[in-house]
């Protein structure tokens, strides 16, 4: 029971939490200045009478709140509104959108965690050692890294140089035939956006890994295995993963947020057609129904993904459901 009402707790804090972001996001969106139906820029390219047209279809004299009251009443029906800019319905662009994005994060999360994962066990195996320093120095040296920077260069070597990869886009100029030449050509095209979503987030999940396993393994939970002769290596991986299951369960739902944040940039850079590259236009053409969406969506998704880490947590640990 107590378990059930913490879990609820936590559902009516996510809700809460998603609706005061799109109230923000919808109040900033209508206060900047830039281009959208009926504002300075427009006055000055659009006759008067079809400027005060777009301002009575879009209701844009009405005051924030009611137009945020209009959005929510919408939004229960499951109308999530049309685009100012494409003048087509926002479900229809997310159709097209989301799967690139999820294919680009998902590779881009699963590459995380297979990377970091093995090199916080090696630097857990013997902390303090050299394999342990130079990677530390390593995977901060890339965390240090602009993505821009990153993006340009690998653009520069593995396109323009080497021509390995194709530097921009999600699929070539000449559609593939057939399922498994269109799903190669795909990955082909995110192996440069996936890498620049990857190599920012190794230093600090290598080294939560590592404080993790040092810590699970430094105890007395893991003689029994030392007593029996384990090998320090498979006493880290074996014995220490287990034991730092759940705060890395809760660190992956943490992951989330930074992966989307920083497809918006990476999505921009490599011309991908996804969630990012329309969330970047939808601002900049102050496309108010398309944001609201985005964020709704992307908030949705990462309070999703903590909660899911934090029940999961509670789930697996009885220490962490019951607050010990």
């Amino acid at each position: 029971m107590r378990a059930m009402s913490a879990a609820a707790r936590r559902l009516l804090t996510s809700a809460v939490t998603l609706v005061l972001v799109t109230l923000v996001v919808f109040a900033v969106l209508v206060a900047l200045p830039g281009e959208g139906p009926g504002d300075e820029e427009s006055a000055r390219r659009l006759p008067e009478n079809y400027r005060a047209a777009l301002r009575a279809q879009y209701h844009l004299d009405d005051p924030v709140l009611v137009r945020y009251g209009r959005w929510i009443g919408d939004l229960a029906r499951g109308d999530l509104g049309a685009s100012l800019r494409e003048r087509r319905p926002v479900r229809a662009l997310l159709r097209e959108r989301l799967p690139v994005s999820l294919a680009l994060n998902a590779t881009a999360l699963a590459a995380v965690l297979l990377i970091a994962t093995p090199l916080g066990i090696a630097a857990a195996w013997k902390p303090g050692s050299g394999w342990d320093r130079v990677g530390h120095a390593t995977t901060n040296a890339l965390y240090a890294v602009p993505v821009f920077w990153v993006a340009l260069l690998l653009q520069w070597i593995f396109a323009v140089r080497l021509r390995w990869l194709p530097l921009f886009g999600i699929e070539g100029d000449q559609a593939a035939q057939g399922a498994i030449a269109r799903a190669a050509d795909v990955a082909r095209h995110l192996v440069m956006p996936a890498a620049c979503l990857t190599y920012g987030s190794l230093a600090y999940v290598s080294r939560f890994v590592r404080a993790a396993l040092v810590e699970a393994t430094s105890g007395d939970g893991g003689r029994p295995a030392r007593a029996r002769g384990a090998s320090a290596l498979r006493y880290v991986a074996v014995h220490g993963i287990r034991q730092a299951a759940v705060p890395l369960l809760t660190l992956t739902g943490f992951l989330l947020p930074r992966l989307v944040g920083g497809s918006l940039l990476v999505e921009e850079i490599f011309n991908v057609p996804g969630l990012g590259s329309l969330l970047f236009d939808s601002v900049l053409g102050r496309d108010v129904p398309v944001v609201l969406a985005l964020t709704l969506l992307t908030g949705a998704a990462t309070l999703a993904a903590i909660t899911a880490a934090d029940l999961l947590a509670a789930w697996a640990d009885p220490r962490v459901r019951h607050g010990v």
